[in-house]
């Protein structure tokens, strides 16, 4: 796999994260407008740009992703995917002061030899 489609598929996954964190800062202004109830809530989520800006990054990586399998098999670049959990779980870490755990550290190790595995094919 060339460089190009590698560095393309992990701004996937960390484009993923964003949209991810954007959600969930749309999640936390709509709680604090709206009441306790799930409706509310969801009423309150359509008002906020995060929640919107994150419609329109996810929505946008669809084309990004249509051109990375015009070009890298599925099988290769699905895998891929699973950075964006990595990536969403440092971005919250830094963002909200969520902790990370040993055992996350590992997870990610193990994530990333896979993908080793996976390029070296």
């Amino acid at each position: 796999m060339q460089p190009v489609h590698v560095l393309s598929l992990v701004g996937f996954a960390f484009c993923l994260s964003v949209g991810q964190i954007l959600l969930k800062l749309g999640v936390f202004a709509a709680q604090k407008q709206s009441g306790a109830g799930l409706m509310a809530l969801f009423a309150a989520l359509l008002g906020t740009w995060q929640f919107w800006a994150a419609v329109a990054l996810t929505g946008s990586l669809v084309l990004l992703w249509a051109w990375i399998l015009s070009i890298v098999p599925l099988a290769t670049a699905y895998p891929f995917v699973v950075l964006a959990l990595v990536f969403a779980a440092v971005l919250e870490h830094y963002l909200f002061g969520e902790r990370l755990s040993a055992g996350f550290f590992i997870g990610c190790a193990l994530i990333l030899s896979g993908l080793v595995v996976i390029l070296r094919r």
